[in-house]
């Protein structure tokens, strides 16, 4: 058998001791770059959960002013803030007793709430009119419903008449 010659081993000792260099070398470099990568997947993450907090915080933040702000305009909205912005701002009230029309003749449908405009009452009101009366008289609403013509024709007056003195006394 022959010999291998001392250059030939000292090539293949040289092979392995590459070989395995570089099999090192490329394990520590798969090492750093997996390091570098986990350094950066932490980092990411770390800013990721800074900024959630300050998302959650500015939420918070919208949502009380959201809640406030839909509160206010509830207040703006309401009749009775709109009736005093009208009455201050806009000088706005009934109207005087010199621009009212009273019309003679039988009711339309729907008089009820112009009437009680005029009188510088809601329909609420109006409505409720004719128990109270009948209630500070002594009398059931029956007897009341049937009152206004029998004390017409006791003054001598028609019911329209009547009817157009009632709606100027209201005011």
């Amino acid at each position: 058998m022959r010999q291998p010659s001392p250059s030939a081993i000292r090539r293949n000792i040289e092979r392995r001791g590459l070989a395995t260099f570089a099999a090192a070398t490329l394990s520590c470099a798969l090492l750093a770059g997996a390091a570098l990568s986990h350094a950066w997947v932490r980092t990411r993450v770390t800013e990721q959960g800074y900024r959630l907090s300050r998302l959650s915080a500015e939420y918070r933040d919208l949502s009380r002013e959201h809640e406030s702000l839909r509160l206010q305009a509830a207040e703006l909205k309401s009749p009775r803030h709109i009736e005093e912005l009208a009455r201050a701002r806009l000088a706005m009230g009934p109207p005087s007793l010199d621009r009212l029309v009273v019309l003679v003749g039988t009711e339309e449908r729907g008089s009820a709430p112009r009437r009680a405009e005029a009188a510088g009452r809601s329909m609420g009101e109006e409505r409720g009119s004719a128990p109270r009366r009948a209630e500070a008289a002594g009398r059931s609403m029956g007897e009341e419903r049937g009152s206004a013509p029998r004390w017409a024709e006791a003054a001598g007056r028609s019911m329209v008449e009547v009817r157009a003195s009632m709606v100027a006394s209201a005011r």
